[in-house]
């Protein structure tokens, strides 16, 4: 056990040694969190959604005559040069669900009976026609898209007097208050720390450990090596460990500066995060692993790895979500662990972004990991230069 941790000491002393690692490792990672954080955090404040009104549409009736031109208002506001985005909604339940807990801003429904409310407003000359408009007192947007609707209504009225040469119908607006599902408002802070996180675990295990390996190759350290007790087992355990320790030391500079200078908390320390960012180590050291296998010199492994870093950070979405992008380019996001590692962590911390149940979060990884130890196994005498 001694000849094991003296060994892993002398390769944590040795690599830390390098500029290059201290820099990639413990310091780029907190350089890039700051830009994130100062850059684009203040973009995103507490409501990521933009500027555009959601409206659920509920038809408990269809519309004729008249009517008519309420659904022609309907589809130019929710258009695309109109204020809303519009979807329609069978079951009132349904829109109501969903303006709780945030997906739509208002929902207007259409009454059933409307049309006759309309036929005998039209030949009494008198009545009001009701459409109900529910929002959610004290969310500004849901406010300002009720207000919007009502100026909307007064418009249909004038758009029907100026089509029935004087016939004047008052629709109305019937506003019900919704009480929204209380939410954490969205931090950026804390949404973006896993990417960061796993973009300092991937610099150690795409770049350090695989270039460590051909480098030892190379230069005849592992020759020497042969000439110890030192078995392979407790070579790579020395390794794994290393590399390990990096990591850690990494992560606790991260959770320092998002603890004391961001005032990030709650959910980066539940132990379910801090094991998918352990699991998240395992995935990528092996598939570092895989990469020192493939490669024969230094320079083959350096532009692997950091080509496979570029592609798995930028389309694994460890900084902005992914699954918008055409398919052209979508196929190699499903492709990428990394795309399964963060939004595993993501998911534990509330945070939803990809169509996928936890299972496939945690399998896909899973056989990454499997296919990355059987390649690197078969490979394993070329990695160490025994041939």
């Amino acid at each position: 056990m001694s000849r094991l941790w003296n060994f892993t000491s002398g390769l944590f002393k040795s690599e830390i040694r390098e500029f290059q690692v201290m820099f990639w490792s413990f310091i780029f990672p907190l350089i890039l969190y700051f830009i994130l954080t100062s850059v684009f955090g203040q973009f995103y404040g507490n409501d990521p959604q933009g500027i555009s009104f959601r409206i659920g549409i509920v038809r408990e009736e269809n519309l004729a005559g008249f009517g008519k031109i309420i659904d022609e208002v309907i589809e130019g506001i929710s258009s695309e040069s109109g204020p809303f985005v519009k979807k329609e909604y069978e079951s009132i339940d349904d829109a109501l669900d969903d303006l709780r807990e945030g997906r739509q801003d208002i929902v207007l429904v259409i009454p059933a009976g409307t049309n006759s409310k309309m036929t005998s407003a039209l030949a009494l000359k008198m009545g009001e026609v009701p459409l109900r408009v529910h929002y959610i007192s004290g969310k500004e947007s849901s406010s300002i898209a009720s207000s919007i609707m009502e100026e909307v209504i007064n418009e249909v009225n004038l758009e029907i007097e100026r089509r029935g040469g004087g016939d004047f119908l008052d629709i109305v607006t019937e506003t019900r208050v919704i009480s929204a599902i209380e939410k954490e408002p969205f931090d950026y802070k804390e949404y973006i720390f896993p990417g960061v996180a796993l973009m300092m675990i991937l610099s150690v295990a795409l770049l350090n450990s695989p270039i460590g390996l051909i480098q030892y190759r190379e230069s005849g350290v592992n020759k020497k090596l042969y000439t110890t007790p030192l078995r392979s087992l407790e070579y790579f355990a020395g390794h794994f460990v290393k590399l390990i320790i990096t990591m850690l030391i990494s992560l606790v500079l991260l959770y320092l500066v998002a603890t004391f200078v961001y005032r990030v908390g709650g959910s980066i320390f539940d132990i379910r995060f801090i094991l998918t960012l352990l699991f998240s180590m395992i995935v990528t050291i092996s598939f570092g692993l895989m990469i020192a296998s493939f490669s024969k010199k230094l320079s083959t492994v350096s532009v692997l790895g950091q080509t496979l870093y570029q592609i798995m950070m930028f389309l694994g979405g460890l900084y902005f979500p992914v699954f918008d992008l055409p398919w052209g380019i979508r196929w190699l996001v499903y492709a990428l662990p990394t795309t399964y590692l963060v939004e595993l962590s993501r998911r534990v911390m509330g945070y939803q972004f990809a169509p996928l149940s936890v299972g496939w979060l945690i399998v896909v990884p899973l056989i990454w990991t499997t296919f990355s130890l059987l390649v690197f196994a078969v490979n394993f005498k070329k990695v160490m230069g025994y041939e």
